[in-house]
């Protein structure tokens, strides 16, 4: 079986780096329009059999509910998201034949076709991982097969951190470079660049749909273009 699980931040913590274009009120709407469209996507991969939402937050876990996902409450006490994967693999209870499929909340532009190369990236048969990394050199999305493979190292240069712990076990790991994970949405700039592809992007599959709805909404490329493009941070 293939189980995928997305880690949520708490609404009040959600895309503080954004305040230069988004109000208090209107970061948490976006941090929920881009988990539903990473949910949207992760629910358009028919072999993935169980679909589950990790978050503190109690709205996060009623739209991962809304999505017919598995929502997992972390515990009082966790500390970080590391700890947070931990704990809802725990509850899923796969075996080591089944490979788990994580991937970050604030990549909303992912498309199915894209979580399959994926899992196709994985070794047919056996153990083995792929990682997908972020511009930062972060870790955009894992697979991992079986899923206790490595421990969870996300955070800042979690893509390194990853690798070594493969290479450290002997576990083969491929790397996937795929644009749509590589630019998680995390500050004004990265918002920006998203409005601008989804702008160009024309026909075909929609990508994004409820994150370039928001923004439509918001008025976002109005406000920005009225009062500038923030400096690069």
């Amino acid at each position: 079986m293939i189980a995928a699980l997305v880690p949520a931040k708490s609404l009040d913590q959600a895309k503080g780096r954004l305040a230069a274009l988004l109000s208090e009120e209107e970061r948490p709407a976006l941090a929920l329009a881009m988990l539903e469209d990473v949910l949207r996507a992760l629910q358009g991969v028919p072999r993935i059999g169980r679909l589950a939402v990790v978050s503190p937050d109690a709205d996060v876990l009623a739209r991962a509910r809304a999505f017919a996902a598995k929502a997992i409450a972390e515990p009082p006490a966790t500390r970080g998201i590391n700890q947070a994967l931990a704990h809802a693999l725990g509850t899923l209870g796969l075996g080591d034949s089944d490979t788990l499929l994580i991937v970050l909340a604030d990549v909303p532009a992912v498309l199915p076709p894209e979580v399959e190369a994926i899992l196709d990236a994985l070794p047919p048969s056996g153990d083995g991982a792929v990682l997908c990394p972020s511009l930062d050199r972060g870790t955009s999305a894992l697979a991992v097969r079986p899923p206790d493979a490595i421990p969870f190292r996300f955070g800042h240069q979690s893509f390194l951190h990853h690798r070594r712990e493969a290479a450290a076990r002997g576990l083969a790991a491929r790397v996937l470079r795929i644009n749509s994970l590589a630019a998680d949405i995390d500050g004004p700039n990265d918002l920006l660049d998203l409005m601008s592809e989804l702008a160009a992007a024309g026909q075909g599959p929609a990508r994004a749909p409820a994150t370039a709805r928001l923004l439509k909404e918001l008025r976002l490329a109005e406000r920005v273009a009225a009062a500038g493009r923030p400096g690069r941070e």
